[in-house]
């Protein structure tokens, strides 16, 4: 077992997978799983019939993935401007039951207002709060609330642990995410246009994120499988990280350190490699098209081929 190149525990993943599905449930909220810790649609749906909501991407070629998988709800999580794009959203919108797309830019707003009515579909808008200057939220929000082809779908706002004093206390740094965001939203619904999502994402931040009333969506990626970096900033346990690396294999642990701790690519553990952060693995593996084994009890059950095709115009 130890020569093959990455091992998924199911049983350790399924584990990490309701514990969290069940945090931020108690706090009344959703989770969306983002693709982007695997790149897998064969996990992405595994969160899904787990109780996730639905699944983050960024592109429309991995919504049209999710939706051949039976996945009926994705989130584009990413603001592409380039109109190229907005006839490959509506395509992907008529393979889906629900799709939202973020933004940051009237001009696609406008432009995929117009491409969506003209196909007879409609597309939610999700204004990405990281990129859009806060004096044009409301501009974003009007202009969404009167063009055809698209509706305001909410707003969403990531701040991850960046550096060692962001790490030390990731619940308040949530927190604080959560309180913006959701004045942002409040503000919206101000001016008297409903705004139903009010999103935030993170992993180690999600905690301190549900601790703030009006936060309906936790947007997460390392939760299911969790990593070293985690549980070196105290988020998890090391026993508790579901995937791993042969030990003669390092390449596939090339840019695999949290920003918070450079060069901490991988931490032994029962005679495998743990990596520091899981998403540039998954990057490393989709690129060197390498398979994860998945183990259930010891035993090999299947084995999934993380990808990430992007769109192309």
């Amino acid at each position: 077992m130890t020569a093959v190149p990455v091992l998924l525990d199911a049983q350790q993943l399924d584990r990490n997978i309701k514990r969290f599905h069940q945090q931020v449930a108690d706090a009344g909220g959703v989770t969306r799983a983002h693709l982007k810790a695997h790149r897998t649609t064969e996990l992405a749906a595994r969160q899904v019939a787990a109780g996730a909501v639905g699944v983050a991407v960024h592109s429309a070629q991995a919504a049209r993935d999710l939706a051949a998988a039976g996945v009926t709800d994705v989130v584009l999580a990413w603001p592409w401007r380039e109109s190229w794009r907005w006839p490959l959203y509506v395509g992907a919108a008529h393979e889906l039951e629900r799709f939202a797309v973020h933004v940051d830019d009237t001009d696609v707003i406008t432009g995929l207002g117009r491409a969506a009515h003209a196909d007879g579909t409609r597309i939610g808008v999700r204004i990405d709060l990281r990129h859009t200057p806060a004096d044009d939220v409301l501009k974003l929000a009007r202009l969404a609330e009167t063009t055809a082809g698209v509706w305001l779908d909410g707003v969403s706002g990531y701040r991850g642990p960046e550096t060692i004093e962001d790490i030390k206390d990731f619940s308040l740094l949530g927190r604080r995410q959560a309180e913006h965001v959701v004045a942002v939203a409040e503000s919206i619904r101000a001016e008297g246009i409903a705004c139903p999502v009010v999103s935030v994402g993170g992993t180690p931040t999600a905690a301190g994120a549900l601790e703030v009333d009006g936060i309906t969506e936790i947007v997460a990626g390392a939760y299911a499988t969790l990593d070293a970096g985690l549980a070196a900033a105290g988020a998890c346990e090391l026993a508790e990280v579901a995937i791993s690396v042969d030990g003669d294999r390092t390449d596939l642990l090339v840019d695999c350190d949290q920003p918070w701790d450079p060069g901490a690519v991988s931490v032994p553990f029962d005679g495998r490699l743990l990596p520091g952060h899981v998403c540039p693995l998954a990057v490393n593996l989709m690129r060197g098209k390498v398979e994860l084994t998945v183990i259930d009890d010891g035993a090999v059950v299947d084995q999934w081929l993380p990808s990430g095709r992007p769109d192309r115009e």
